[in-house]
């Protein structure tokens, strides 16, 4: 994608509202200038996009369960163990009617 392309999408109608009136609301409320949002906007983006990414990884057992305590915490690598062997017990169940 673009420079271009991705101006035009951040400033299209069809987004709902477009990200520059999102960040225009933002600036009003908080007050802070529009590049530290911005920097704080990426910043927390690439936050989550990288925590999902740990938990695919250690879904995937791409990503060993150290490494993924240190990224995602001790309480969300239970919950994904809990839930990957609540799957393959459902799956197995299945299998056996």
């Amino acid at each position: 994608m673009t420079s271009q392309t991705l101006a035009q999408e951040l400033l299209s109608p069809e987004t709902s509202p477009p990200v520059i009136e999102k960040l225009a609301f933002v600036t009003r409320q908080t007050g802070q200038d529009t590049m530290v949002l911005l920097s704080r906007a990426l910043d927390l983006g690439l936050d989550l996009l990288y925590r999902q990414s740990a938990e695919q990884a250690f879904i995937d057992e791409a990503m060993p369960r150290e490494q993924a305590i240190a990224v995602l915490g001790p309480e969300r690598v239970e919950e994904i163990e809990y839930a990957k062997q609540a799957l393959a017990q459902d799956i197995a169940r299945g299998l056996d009617l």
